[in-house]
């Protein structure tokens, strides 16, 4: 799943392939239901397995425990790996209560680019679940308490597969059915919001049969404990579908509205030296407007531009010491917009180049710049708040 469901970073507890993996606080309640369920259930472990005192069933289960979750990993890694491939960053991977979320700092520009980076997570888990089962059945003595935690091994994975594919946004099945939208329409926004339709759709169906599993005894439900599950799950799902419907209506918005309408005109984009210290040039951060925009010259010609926005979030040290020359981004770095460029195409290379303001250009003339702020102006979301420089950076 590339999805999260709880606030804050996680807890990182190293990294792979130089991706910081980090844990959600819901993944320990979970390791530790897992844990129990598999050092507790007879159809699991033998009876008599009460070797170390006792402690062996316990000690399978948290093996058992510490591999499921090792697949989640691969799970995620697999899209990440793949999102690496087309050139997008990932900040990080968050494990969390029933599966994982691959921070990717930009969207998929092509159908095929998003094709691949979904399904390639659920056919990582398909084939570590053939292996599992595999080894279960062929290596392993059957009905040993091993034979048996492999083969739950793999029937989880190939489980979490399947349900990854349900279509419905943002599932990975969804993210697969929106590629196939996508390119057949033509229309990103369209996609995204067909598919978190169904994940509405599909959530609300999961609600309802968790909670027909709790308030009757039917026999097509399941009961206790693992309707609350469905119903949790679906009800989160649902949540995430309908964020993903709002953000194809905003994408839908955007895509109408044309850079030169937004961007800040000239002197809002105000000249300054490149070896200015930043303390000068801003005496006092609290009165910054964070519309304000620098266009860093050396000579007179221009080699960078930076933003209020950045001097607010510096932190102090930073704030004393920095000149100009060491916030801004680098001209060579930065593509203009012209000013016909659609909105969406400028929000997406704010995101991906990762700064908070592009330049407007046409025929080589500086005509202003465009950032965040002007596109959550245009869409009617109003100013972001005032920054707190003590924040840090």
């Amino acid at each position: 799943m590339r999805f999260g469901f709880f606030g804050g970073n996680g807890i990182k507890v190293g990294q792979v392939l130089g991706i910081p993996i980090r844990l959600d606080l819901s993944f320990f309640l979970v390791f530790a239901l897992l844990v129990f369920v598999i050092a507790t259930q007879a159809q699991i472990l033998p009876d008599d397995l009460d070797g170390l005192g006792g402690a062996e069933p316990w000690l399978y289960g948290v093996v058992g425990g510490a591999v499921y979750f090792l697949s989640l990993l691969v799970h995620e890694l697999a899209h990440s790996l793949m999102a690496r491939r087309y050139g997008m960053e990932v900040s990080s991977i968050t494990l969390f209560f029933f599966g994982g979320v691959s921070l990717i700092r930009e969207d998929s520009q092509r159908p095929g680019q998003e094709f691949w980076i979904a399904i390639v997570g659920p056919l990582a888990s398909v084939a570590l679940g053939v292996v599992f089962l595999i080894v279960a059945i062929v290596a392993l003595t059957p009905d040993s308490a091993l034979h048996n935690i492999v083969f739950v091994l793999g029937i989880l994975n190939c489980f979490l597969a399947g349900f990854n594919m349900l279509p419905g946004f943002p599932l990975d099945g969804g993210r697969v059915l929106r590629s196939l939208v996508w390119r057949i329409t033509g229309s990103r926004h369209r996609a995204t919001r067909a598919s978190a339709r169904l994940g509405q759709i599909l959530g609300a169906i999961m609600i309802l049969y968790g909670i027909g599993g709790i308030v009757t005894d039917a026999a097509i439900f399941d009961a206790g404990l693992n309707s609350l599950w469905v119903a949790l799950i679906g009800f989160l799902l649902m949540t995430q579908a309908a964020q993903g419907v709002k953000a194809a209506e905003l994408e839908r918005d955007l895509a109408g509205l044309r850079v030169g309408e937004l961007m800040l005109e000239p002197p809002v984009a105000r000249t300054a030296e490149a070896e200015l210290p930043v303390r000068i040039l801003a005496p006092s951060r609290s009165q910054l407007n964070q519309q304000d925009v620098f266009i860093v010259t050396e000579g007179g010609i221009a080699v960078g531009i930076a933003s209020a926005v950045q001097i607010i979030l510096l932190d102090e040290e930073r704030y004393q010491s920095d000149r100009l020359r060491d916030i801004m981004l680098d001209a060579n770095q930065v593509q203009p917009l012209g000013p016909d460029a659609r909105a969406d195409e400028a929000l997406r290379r704010l995101q991906r180049e990762r700064t908070f303001v592009l330049p407007v250009v046409e025929r080589g003339r500086l005509l202003g710049v465009v950032g965040l702020e002007q596109i959550l102006k245009a869409l009617g979301q109003g100013p972001s708040p005032r920054l707190d420089p003590s924040s840090g950076a």
